[in-house]
């Protein structure tokens, strides 16, 4: 999926890009447009899923994008940012099809819950090439529910079964469409992810490795030292110890 950032001010179009991971979300190309006039020429050419637009720019403004993307049919779903003062002339956006709208300073946790919101209403795709499963919403949408849900719940039981149920689609076609999207198998990311954590844990904690590695949902330490140590290159312990010595 496509995201496309515009804004008049480039630190804002940065801030934003960073903000979140926007591949975790399911966005393979990040596009940006200081200023309206290029945001739209970006639009006609990509018609991104997304976009997230300021509302005040110079010759095209937020709500311009807005009223030509709606006028042209196209099924890009937008965030209106905006600042208190601009608050009523935000809800004009509304007759636009506006998805969402965020007021200044855009905190991390409020833009990721905005964005959360969207993607379980399900992003239009383009018309010509839909990439519907079910009544679930496209393939992007299910392997952000996917890894959602994994991330959130990396120390329990992550069984195929269980995550074909979240989705409501058989285990192995679920699989196939992860890979498909990803790239990536659904084990390794399972895995990845696990990983990742236990070495958050790891330093910054004085949890025990066997502790460690019970809060990431693995029961045998030799099958948890061996997963780790095909990460990172380094046993769970060495890996600790060289954080710590770096830290001093």
């Amino acid at each position: 999926m496509t995201v496309l950032i515009a804004d008049d001010e480039i630190y804002m179009v940065e801030y934003i890009r960073a903000l979140v991971e926007w591949e975790h979300y399911g966005f393979d190309q990040i596009l940006t447009a200081a200023g309206g006039s290029l945001a739209w020429k970006l639009i006609q050419e990509h018609q991104p899923q997304l976009l997230v637009t300021d509302i005040r720019m110079p010759k095209i403004s937020g709500l311009d994008l807005s009223r030509l993307i709606e006028e042209a049919s196209y099924q890009t779903k937008i965030i209106i940012i905006s600042g208190y003062s601009d608050f009523e002339y935000a809800k004009q956006a509304l007759r636009y099809g506006v998805s969402e709208y965020l007021v200044k300073p855009v905190l991390k946790a409020d833009f990721e819950e905005t964005l959360k919101r969207i993607l379980q209403k399900g992003l239009g795709l383009d018309k010509a090439e839909p990439d519907i499963v079910g009544n679930f919403g496209d393939k992007h949408n299910i392997v952000w529910q996917v890894k959602n849900y994994i991330n959130e719940n990396y120390d329990k039981e992550l069984s195929l079964e269980l995550l074909g149920q979240l989705v409501n689609l058989h285990p192995v076609y679920m699989s196939k469409i992860f890979k498909e999207v990803t790239d990536i198998n659904l084990s390794s990311y399972i895995t990845d992810v696990r990983m990742q954590k236990a070495a958050e844990l790891l330093e910054q904690t004085n949890l025990q490795v066997q502790e460690v590695m019970k809060q990431i949902g693995y029961q045998k330490s030799q099958y948890f030292s061996k997963r780790f140590k095909e990460k990172f290159g380094v046993t769970p312990k060495e890996y600790r110890m060289y954080k710590r010595q770096k830290e001093r």
